[in-house]
Parts: C-alpha cells; sequence; structure tokens
C-alpha cells in the first residue's frame, strides 16, 4: 500500500498493512520551530533555513527529509493566508501584526506565540456594519499561488493531501473578530446580530471551498476545518445553544465540502476539549474524522470513545497525552502511553497516528523520538 491507498482504507474503516502517520499536514496536526529543529538534530538532519507555515503558532513547515525519514503518510499545502507570512512590525518590543480580518495579533517580548490583541468589531455591532467591513476575496485565485502545483507533486507520489482552511471555524472566528466575552453575550441577547455574523462566515468558506475545489479538487481529499466548543472541563456553550446556532450551519460547511470536491473526499474535523456530548452531532452532520481527540479533557475516554463512535468515526490524533506525557515524562513513559493508546484507538482500523494537537515547544526531542520508538513498535496490525 502507498500512503494514500493506506489513509483511505482506514477512513473507510478498513484494516491497511499499518496504522497512518500524519506530522505536519495542518494548523492542527503540526510541530512548533524550536521543538523541530531539536527533532531533526536528533534524526542527524539539518533543519535550516526554517519554513514556518504558521507564524502565530510558531509552526515550522517540516522538510520532505524529515517527512521521509519518519515514513509520514500525509502532506499539507496551505493557501497563502496572512499568518503564513504577516508583515511583522515591533511596538514597544512586541511584535504584531494586523491580518486580512482585521484582527490585532501581538506576541509579548520573550513569550512564544501570538494572541489576539484588538477585535475589528468590539463595541456596538450591526447588521449593515458587518455588510459593510472590507472582508477579504476567499476566492482570489492568490490564495492558491504556488500550492496547486505542490498538492498535484503530492498527490502523484502517492500520499494523502490536506488542504488548510483559509481561516478558524465559525464559532472561533467570531469571537476573534467580536471578542469572545461579547460574541457568547450576543448569542443569548442579539442572536440575530450573532447569527448574521455566523452567516458571513459561512459565505465566504463556501467561497474559499468552490475555489480550491477548482484549483485541486483532483488532488486533495481533507480539508482541515475546525471549531474549538469545548474547554478542558466543560463545553464553552451548551449542547443546546450549539444545536440552534452552530450545528446548521456546520452542516453547510460539510455538504458543501461533499458536493464541491470529487471523491475520495473526507470532512475532516478539529474540535478540542470536553466534547463528547456533542460527537454524536458531529456524525449526523457528516464529519468522518475527529481531531484532535483531547484524551485529558473531561468524558473522553479512549475506550469509551472508541466503542461508541469508532463505528462512524475516524480519530485522527490521540495517539499520546501532549499535555503532560510529552513534555514532562520520561521517554519510557511516553513509550508506555503510546502503546496504550494505540490498544485502545487502533484495532478495526479507523485511527490514524499523530499527537493530540501540535507539539509544542517544551518538548525535548528525546520524548519525540520515544514517541516514534513505541509507534514504529505497534504500528503493524
Amino acid at each position: 500500500m502507498n500512503s494514500l491507498e493506506r489513509v483511505i482504507a482506514t477512513v473507510n474503516h478498513e484494516t491497511p498493512d499499518r496504522i497512518p502517520f500524519d506530522l505536519g499536514s495542518s494548523y492542527v496536526t503540526g510541530i512548533t520551530k524550536n521543538a523541530y529543529i531539536r527533532l531533526a538534530q536528533a534524526l542527524g538532519i539539518d533543519p535550516e533555513p526554517v519554513v514556518l507555515c504558521d507564524v502565530i503558532q510558531q509552526l515550522a513547515e517540516p522538510s520532505e527529509e524529515v517527512l521521509l525519514k519518519l515514513d509520514v503518510d500525509v502532506r499539507g499545502v496551505v493557501p497563502n493566508i496572512v499568518r503564513k507570512n504577516p508583515p511583522l512590525e515591533t511596538k514597544d518590543g512586541d511584535q504584531q501584526f494586523r491580518d486580512e480580518w482585521g484582527v490585532l495579533w501581538r506576541r509579548p517580548e520573550g513569550s512564544l506565540y501570538f494572541d489576539v490583541a484588538e477585535s475589528p468589531f468590539s463595541g456596538g455591532i450591526s447588521r449593515e456594519a458587518i455588510e459593510e467591513f472590507n472582508w477579504p476575496d476567499a476566492a482570489d485565485g492568490a490564495l492558491f499561488d504556488g500550492i496547486e502545483d505542490k498538492a498535484h507533486r503530492y498527490c502523484q507520489q502517492g500520499y494523502a493531501v490536506m488542504l488548510e482552511n483559509i481561516c478558524a471555524g465559525l464559532f472561533e472566528m467570531c469571537c476573534r473578530v467580536r471578542g469572545t466575552e461579547q460574541f457568547l453575550m450576543d448569542l443569548v441577547m442579539e442572536p440575530e446580530t450573532a447569527c448574521a455574523l455566523l452567516d458571513k462566515f459561512v459565505e465566504l468558506k463556501l467561497q474559499y471551498y468552490a475555489a480550491a475545489a477548482q484549483r485541486l479538487g483532483g488532488y486533495v481529499q481533507l480539508i482541515r476545518e475546525v471549531d474549538d466548543m469545548a474547554g478542558q472541563q466543560c463545553m464553552l456553550i451548551s449542547p443546546e445553544m450549539y444545536r440552534q446556532f452552530i450545528k446548521p450551519r456546520h452542516r453547510q460547511l460539510f455538504e458543501a465540502q461533499k458536493k464541491l470536491f470529487p471523491q475520495p473526499f473526507y470532512t475532516f474535523f478539529h474540535s478540542d476539549g470536553a466534547i463528547f456530548e456533542i460527537i454524536g452531532d458531529f456524525i449526523e452532520i457528516g464529519v468522518d474524522i475527529l481531531n484532535p481527540v483531547q484524551l485529558t479533557a473531561k468524558g473522553m475516554e479512549a475506550r469509551a470513545l472508541k466503542q461508541q463512535f469508532g463505528k462512524d468515526l475516524v480519530f485522527w490524533g490521540g495517539g499520546v497525552n501532549t499535555q503532560h506525557i510529552l513534555p514532562h515524562a520520561e521517554p519510557e513513559q511516553v513509550r508506555q502511553n503510546v502503546r496504550e493508546r494505540i490498544a485502545q484507538l487502533a484495532p478495526g482500523g479507523g485511527f490514524i497516528f499523530g499527537t493530540v494537537h501540535n507539539i509544542q515547544d517544551d518538548v525535548p526531542a528525546q520524548n519525540i523520538l520515544a514517541m516514534l520508538d513505541a509507534f514504529r513498535e505497534m504500528k503493524s496490525y
């Protein structure tokens, strides 16, 4: 089997020759710059020059040499959005930039990542203001300059190909451009205005999907769609509110993807945290693949997830405890955690190995190598 065949068999809940592996195909399955440098050096590979695919999270784009060394089955392509290569400026020692959505991002001096510093719709808002805002052209051909050939090459080489999105999820983008606290209040006190903002992001994402399908439809099998609906202990909004406001709009997105992109194509959905209560809703509206499978969140127990949802969902991630074990444990503890996760999630197919979200800057190379050792030990069916 080549990588694409392996991934397709897995997503179709068949048993491939081995468990597929993903690292670096998207903004939610990647590795930060300094962790990547240490890993490449430990593999005996010169990491320079390090290319960032996402400045906000400081995510490195792994070199093809590293991906080949690790037998990674998925390749990612990122449209030319601002956060890929933003115009940085320094103010009072902090780095900052404004993205195409009007959001100001800032990285304080000495810190690792960028955070939202200013939202364009903070304060008063109206339907008129939403319509009159200078929204980016989500179907701009320049978004795909240079990546169409890359996607074509990856497809010809036999890899599964993931297309990164033009922006974060509907709920997340509304929180960014409005401010999280304010948007949560809008859902309760000004639901019509909140829905107008949600619908604007649906409109823009659909434009992006159509343009992407026209340029890349023959090459990609997945688009990273996302909405973090929960924290570590509970959901950010109630399940009822999710079903009223967000779920119908997620359904629009997923149905459009399946109509626009030729088969084989699968709906990849990233949602962090304690989402157990709404996983059934995700399945109902067409989600094929759930990522990152945050098993440290409340109610997200691996064996129960596999038993209850494993026939309908593919688990992409969840291969190691990224919050506590991977950065802080001894290598043998990392190996044991990986063995346990594979034993729980892999039987019967439907599991693509990867970490829970991105490998962060504080993870030592020896622990990444221990994770990889355990995966190699356990990857054959």
